[in-house]
């Protein structure tokens, strides 16, 4: 039995199943801290989703395997353009490794139809599509349940505002426990045409102003009842390495990596006496073919200790489906938050600053109203990518804590003594308000205290 069979009898199988099930309570879900960069997508260059486009192409054209792949089943044409920014699933993909859905249901004349999924043991990418003819501009809020999903996981989707018709996604990432036999999709959807229409009067705002989310009329909820093939769930493998290093000084021990068809797992233990947490990491894995797997652009990159402050689990593009047999971990750079005395002291009054790490600058300090609006500038990642400075908290002198709830980035500034703006090719500002503080001194928590570059000498481990 070939592949494509073989998808045909699943199809049939999954037509028998019910689409709705009865209402799953809501259970409280341990997570644990994880790093999303959500603003990555506001740093990526235009050049480089037309190279991925032009390397989409390329494998169409030039490689049997790939545009067998692509023609074998009838929809993995239009998947394989859907995860062309993802290496790791444009090789699944590739290889057919993709399970068919084919549930469709329409309500208030909209269609709703889960195509696909691409599942492993530890992740779930669901592909899915939204139709209407009465608008263009389909968008939906979603809800993942599913009772034995009692561990940490997140979700996370780059859906937002794609036309009708095109096909989504949206992430399951487990991350304490497997993933579960069946998974339950909720799509709210609602018209959000207006927001993509452009007119003439769109009126002007400034940084200062808050941004409050729009509400929106739900059109329709669909529900969709996801039942993984065991084939799929089963599919990974953990390779121990247990390997001590020494980077800037701290003791760490690489104890495993985990390799899934969807990604890479790196993970870390650090020892007892460290002085500091470690906050991230430039790393990537490279074959004996030359080939490299770099750090996950979408969703998680890292997940926390849960015994610390630190990140103990680092995600990787997957080279599950590579012919390499060998495999060596480059770490090029690492941010560490120091245990003690790690706050950055901001003296509003006087628009001082102390305690920041190297490498990030003070722009400026301004009052907008009763507010204060802080913005500091630092160095863009390697892709152009921006990243949070500093934790979600801050704390006044006396040590009663606030909250940060509105938080901006942008290639550039507006220099506080000159008015001017100032666009820095390398840099990046983060921008945001201390809300519902009227004093003079706070106290804000780094993501990280300390940069440490070793693109010169990068930490280099065997792991098979």
């Amino acid at each position: 039995m070939n592949r494509t069979e073989e998808y045909a009898l699943l199809l049939q199988e999954l037509d028998n199943l019910p689409i709705e099930l009865e209402s799953v309570a809501e259970r409280a879900v341990k997570r644990k801290k994880t790093s999303q960069k959500k603003r990555r997508l506001l740093g990526i260059p235009t050049g480089s989703f037309a190279a991925c486009f032009a390397g989409f192409v390329l494998l169409v054209n030039c490689f049997p395997t790939f545009a067998a792949a692509c023609g074998s089943v009838p929809f993995l044409k239009e998947l394989a353009e859907a995860v062309c920014f993802s290496p790791s699933l444009s090789a699944a993909v590739e290889h057919e490794y993709v399970q068919p859905i084919g549930q469709v249901q329409e309500k208030n004349g909209i269609t709703a139809e889960v195509q696909s999924v691409i599942v492993d043991r530890k992740q779930v990418s669901i592909f899915f599509a939204l139709d209407a003819d009465f608008t263009e501009h389909l968008d939906f809020y979603y809800k993942v349940d599913a009772p034995e999903l009692e561990g940490g996981f997140s979700t996370s989707t780059g859906s937002f505002g794609m036309k009708n018709g095109e096909l989504r996604r949206i992430d399951v990432n487990c991350v304490d426990t497997d993933v579960p036999d069946t998974l339950h999709l909720t799509l709210r959807v609602y018209d959000n045409a207006a927001a993509w229409h452009e007119t003439e009067s769109v009126p002007e705002t400034s940084i200062y102003e808050k941004v409050e989310e729009p509400r929106y009329n739900i059109l329709a909820e669909f529900t969709f009842t996801l039942i993984f093939d065991p084939y799929f769930t089963a599919q990974g493998e953990v390779i121990p390495v247990n390997q001590i290093f020494t980077m800037d000084g701290q003791m760490m021990t690489l104890t495993e990596v985990e390799v899934y068809p969807t990604h890479l797992r790196i993970n870390l233990d650090d020892a007892p006496e460290n002085t500091a947490w470690l906050k991230g990491l430039d790393l990537y894995l490279e074959n004996e073919h030359g080939e490299r797997f770099e750090s996950s652009v979408n969703g998680i990159s890292a997940s926390g200790d849960p015994d610390g402050k630190g990140y103990s689990t680092f995600w990787l593009d997957s080279p599950f489906f590579s012919q390499g047999e060998k495999l060596t971990l480059y770490i090029t750079g690492s941010r560490w938050l120091e245990k003690e005395g790690s706050r950055v002291r901001v003296d509003l009054k006087r628009r001082e600053v102390s305690g920041l790490a190297e490498n990030v600058r003070f722009i400026g300090a301004e009052q907008h109203g009763r507010e204060w609006w802080l913005s500091f500038a630092a160095p863009q990642e390697p892709d152009g990518g921006m990243y949070q400075l500093f934790s979600g908290h801050f704390w006044d002198e006396a040590g009663k804590d606030y909250d940060i709830m509105q938080w901006g980035s942008s290639i550039g500034y507006r220099d506080p003594a000159t008015g001017e703006y100032v666009e820095e090719d390398t840099m990046f500002t983060d921008l945001f308000p201390l809300e519902g503080f009227t004093g003079d001194i706070a106290y804000l928590e780094p993501v990280f205290s300390k940069a440490v570059d070793l693109t010169g000498d990068p930490v280099c481990i065997p792991m098979k």
